[in-house]
């Protein structure tokens, strides 16, 4: 055979070798398919939503690269390695398009999915490995955690800290330092590295190696991080208390039992929208999964070490949780931490099963639980997105393009949830105008804007109206004569609608000649009215002025209430 003719038979034996593979291993080929189609299906929900919340934080006010650029704490955190992901992915596609923050978001999901089945497998074959995995690869239920960017410091963190699970099953001094490495990873991405400290604290102190030798495989990765806390960390709020000492035992027992019955498809986050579904089955299947698990280890009469490596991190998580709960941001069954949550179990589990091998029958009753949990969880997934990011972030973009639109004359505006409540984090006019002058802008232009959803134009409506200070104002004695030809009868409508438009840089003087007050309100590019002005009672006379700005477009005035009120153009 000829040279040429071995160079082209190599890659077809490669590529035959590797099929053959693939099909001696069909639980290995079916997570690929699976973690291929989790991805293109994460992509396509999240791959063109703005930044939304916590990434405003780290895109707008993280100038520079001082010590405290990387290490001021985040709402407390550290989150170092996710400032370095956003510094790097701004400074290199800048953000006009969300979808390189997205990819490499999920990505880092993905990776951790494929890492806790690398581990489930050593413990309970491939098959029980792939169900699990499977549920994780489409935890709608933890929808903010794989549809949001930022989240990445949670799947960073449980990628690292798994590897360095995976580490330690070599049992030599190569895994253990490289276990070591993946533990400060871990922390540099979110505190739940701490989980996974305490996990490798447990191993050092039951491992088959000596405790001295093997004791830097926590302590090295707590003491930067106690470093870092007591460097920056410190300076932020703490919310720990005896308030949430005294009811953390109930924290870790609600929080592992939302997370059970969120891997069962059975029960959403405690935060879902538009509503939190099954919450009811949560304690209940708790309940069955801890008689499960205690007959499972009287069974095997005796409890190993592992078992107690993975026992620490779930309950790490869980006790600083409750440590540090805050209401409504930090309950035990937010959407955000089920899925760390979720993870925990699985690998509680897979330690608990270890050994363990269903039959035939046994395995096709576990895929049809399965099956079903991913149904549930695909639906709660498509609700967030549904209800959340996709108007979420319409409603953000609307409000970025107002604040770009008349921002360079409010340079002291700030964007917050008051004025746009999906603006969780405030947005200084000025540091946003600086960063789409950096690194482009992700707003639309003033005529997109104009065919965007409604839910974007009713944001930036609102803005507008609440950048230009539109108010209610008194009316000078005798001014204007509301009797004179340019003024009109207008009726008040349910809905607001009168027909009056009025030019940027215009006015209106009104008289209520309505029985009950009057609620004025204003639209432009929305075809509701959303900015609110105000209120006018019977017989009152007021003046509203629309201030001119950079935007052509004009008001349209609502009046909403019943019966009629005088209008003239000032």
């Amino acid at each position: 055979m000829s040279e040429a003719a071995v160079r082209s038979a190599a890659p077809r034996w490669r590529s035959r070798a590797c099929v053959g593979w693939l099909r001696s291993h069909p639980a290995i080929a079916c997570l690929a398919v699976l973690t291929v189609c989790s991805g293109v299906l994460l992509l396509a929900l999240s791959g063109n939503q703005i930044f939304l919340r916590d990434e405003w934080a780290v895109a707008l006010y993280r100038p520079g690269a001082s010590a405290g650029t990387f290490l001021d704490p985040h709402a407390g955190h550290l989150v170092v390695a996710v400032i370095v992901i956003y510094k790097a992915l701004l400074e290199l596609f800048g953000m006009r398009s969300p979808l390189p923050f997205h990819l490499a978001s999920t990505l880092i999901f993905l990776a951790s999915a494929v890492l806790l089945f690398a581990y489930a497998r050593r413990r309970v074959g491939d098959w029980l490995a792939l169900y699990g995995t499977s549920v994780i690869l489409f935890f709608g239920a933890s929808w903010i955690d794989l549809l949001s960017p930022f989240q990445m410091a949670f799947s960073g963190a449980i990628a690292a800290g798994i590897g360095a699970l995976l580490a330690l099953d070599r049992e030599d001094r190569t895994g253990d330092r490289l276990a070591c490495a993946l533990l400060i990873l871990s922390l540099s991405f979110s505190e739940v590295g701490l989980a996974f400290c305490a996990g490798a604290l447990v191993e050092a102190a039951l491992g088959r190696h000596p405790r001295r030798r093997r004791a830097y495989l926590a302590l090295l990765p707590l003491g930067l991080w106690v470093i870092w806390w007591l460097g920056w960390g410190h300076t932020d709020t703490s919310y720990l208390s005896w308030s949430n000492v005294a009811n953390t035992p109930r924290y870790v027992l609600d929080a592992s039992g939302a997370a059970v019955g969120a891997l069962a498809g059975l029960s959403s986050s405690s935060d879902h929208v538009p509503d939190p579904v099954g919450q009811a089955w949560a304690p209940v299947l708790l309940a069955v999964a801890v008689a499960l698990a205690v007959w499972r280890l009287l069974r095997l009469g005796r409890v190993e070490a592992r078992v107690l490596v993975v026992l620490a991190i779930g309950l790490g998580f869980w006790v600083a949780g409750g440590l540090n709960y805050v209401f409504q941001f930090r309950e035990p069954g937010n959407a955000r931490y089920l899925y760390p949550s979720a993870v925990f179990v699985l690998l509680i589990a897979a330690e608990l099963l270890r050994g363990v091998r269903l039959g035939p029958r046994g395995l096709l009753v576990a895929g049809l639980v399965t099956v079903a949990a991913l149904v549930g969880n695909i639906g709660f997934l498509a609700d967030g997105y549904r209800y959340y990011f996709k108007p979420g972030s319409d409603q953000q973009r609307g409000a970025v393009t107002a604040l770009e639109i008349d921002g360079p004359t409010h340079l002291g505006f700030q964007l917050n949830a008051t004025v746009s409540p999906v603006s969780f984090y405030g947005i200084d006019a000025g540091p946003y105008l600086s960063g789409v002058r950096a690194f482009g802008s992700p707003a639309y232009t003033e005529q997109e804007l104009r065919t965007a959803p409604e839910d974007a134009r009713r944001e930036a409506d609102a803005v507008f109206g609440a950048m230009l200070g539109l108010a209610l104002r008194p009316l000078a004695p005798g001014l204007p004569d509301f009797s004179a030809p340019g003024c009109r009868r207008v009726q008040t409508t349910l809905r607001g609608a009168t027909g009056v438009v009025v030019e940027p840089g215009g006015a209106v003087a009104l008289r209520s000649l309505a029985p009950a007050p009057v609620t004025v309100a204003a639209g432009r590019y929305s075809d509701e009215l959303p900015t609110v002005v105000g209120p006018i009672s019977t017989g009152q006379e007021a003046l509203l002025r629309f201030p001119r700005d950079a935007s052509p477009q004009p008001w349209r005035l609502g009046l909403e209430g019943d019966g009629p009120v005088r209008v003239c153009p000032v």
